[in-house]
């Protein structure tokens, strides 16, 4: 194994999942930025690539929401997953990536959102003082 591969596979086999799940989402932000790049510039097999890619990453963060403690976030969540992947399939369909605008946006939305929560609740998890309520990550994610 490679040096890179094996620094990439012992960040991820220590990571916490709060920051496995923030990484995925910023992953399905940089393929779809990169898709609408790459299209731009006319390559577009590395753009079909980075958007198939994107498409991977989303369903798997869709799959992997926890309804059961997630309640009502859990809901909106997975409809936002769900309109960005009839958006990336558009996107095949129409075979154009300048119609995913909309999925980077919500992305850097959500991205930016996830960080502040998992920053919360990383303060909350070390902070002895902290209150007893769960964070929308913890609710969501861990089903603490």
């Amino acid at each position: 194994m490679d040096p890179y591969s094996f620094y990439k596979q012992n960040q991820v086999a220590s990571a916490s999942r709060e920051d496995i799940m923030l990484q995925l989402v910023q992953g399905a932000l940089i393929r779809i930025k990169g898709a609408r790049d790459k299209w731009s510039e006319g390559e577009r097999i590395r753009a079909r690539e980075l958007r198939v890619q994107a498409h991977e990453i989303i369903s798997y963060l869709n799959e992997t929401l926890d309804f059961e403690n997630g309640g009502e976030l859990a809901e909106e969540l997975d409809a936002l997953y769900a309109f960005m992947i009839r958006e990336i399939t558009e996107s095949s369909r129409q075979d154009d990536c300048e119609i995913l605008q909309p999925v980077q946006e919500i992305l850097e939305s959500l991205y930016e959102g996830w960080k502040e929560a998992v920053e919360e609740y990383k303060k909350m998890k070390n902070d002895a003082n902290g209150q007893s309520g769960q964070s929308a990550y913890e609710r969501i994610a861990v089903g603490g």
